[in-house]
């Protein structure tokens, strides 16, 4: 009797393994969460205003810089003048990216300074820490984890 549950089971199992091998591999789009190229926070960069700071990670934090957007991640970095925000880009992004940022490590950053939600910060380009660069937006501005059609 043990013997037919058993078979039964590996039927059942093969079968439902069978049906999943023959269902078509599905993405769920879901959009860049409010951090498109077309979106009102990425139309705030102004390629005028790049500027390079060097200083210190206090924090890495996650933000949600204006309302609707999905997080995105922030360093609190300390200059000889200043803690300044360092908006990088969405957390989804960076989660995949190959750097390891954590506080007190010294950082260079690239990118446009912007008044965003009642403060200064920089809607940063690059990020070098050592040897290693995280890109995260074209000269011009365009976000890196969007993609353009011509």
């Amino acid at each position: 009797m043990k013997k037919f549950a058993y078979a039964g089971v590996a039927v059942l199992c093969l079968g439902g393994s069978i049906h999943l091998m023959a269902e078509p591999f599905r993405v769920l789009w879901r959009g860049t969460g409010g951090w498109g190229d077309k979106n009102a926070y990425c139309a705030l960069y102004d390629p005028k205003t790049v500027e390079t700071i060097s200083g210190t990670v206090v924090s890495i934090d996650n933000i949600t810089p204006m309302p609707g957007m999905r997080p995105g991640v922030e360093l609190q970095l300390k200059t000889s003048k200043s803690i300044i925000p360092i908006h990088l880009g969405p957390l989804w992004y960076l989660e995949n990216q190959d750097i390891d940022l954590k506080p007190n490590d010294s950082v260079e950053v690239t990118g446009s300074r912007i008044f965003c939600v009642n403060q200064d910060v920089i809607m940063a380009n690059e990020v070098r820490h050592g040897d290693k660069t995280i890109r995260l937006r074209d000269p011009k501005g365009h976000p890196l984890w969007v993609v353009v059609n011509p």
